[in-house]
């Protein structure tokens, strides 16, 4: 039984070690250089970010427009966006064009209204308001 245990134990330190000589000196520089020459670009996002052209409302963009009524001092935001990552991005970037268009810091003084443009169903956790 010793003389497995030795055996196993002296195979896996070979093995560990001829690993760690061949990340090391062949397949980190490989890739690396391929890195530096351009050959492995990384992934593109699969939407663009967008942005305001107007401080005025109704904003309007490809990925949101928002629109405020002044009865109810309520601003709803639609929201577009097919997949829930999608909507969540679209949703940071219309908080930050009400913020900038109204030079405040957050939004918890405010009445804002978010739906869906394609009517995905939202899980709470991304409704809270973030104050």
């Amino acid at each position: 039984m010793n003389k497995i245990y030795t055996w196993v134990l002296e195979i896996s330190v070979v093995v560990m070690t001829f690993s760690l000589v061949w990340f090391a000196f062949v397949y980190y520089p490989n890739i690396a250089n391929q890195y530096k020459t351009g050959a492995v670009l990384p992934k593109k996002t699969a939407y663009a970010p967008v942005y305001a052209q107007s401080t005025g409302f109704p904003i309007e963009t490809d990925a949101y427009r928002i629109v405020y009524e002044q009865k109810s001092q309520t601003y709803y935001v639609i929201i577009a966006g097919g997949k829930l990552d999608e909507y969540i991005f679209n949703r940071d970037n219309a908080k930050l064009a009400i913020k900038s268009a109204l030079s405040l810091e957050n939004l918890c003084s405010l009445n804002v209204v978010y739906t869906s443009a394609s009517r995905l169903e939202i899980p709470e956790k991304f409704k809270d308001p973030g104050c």
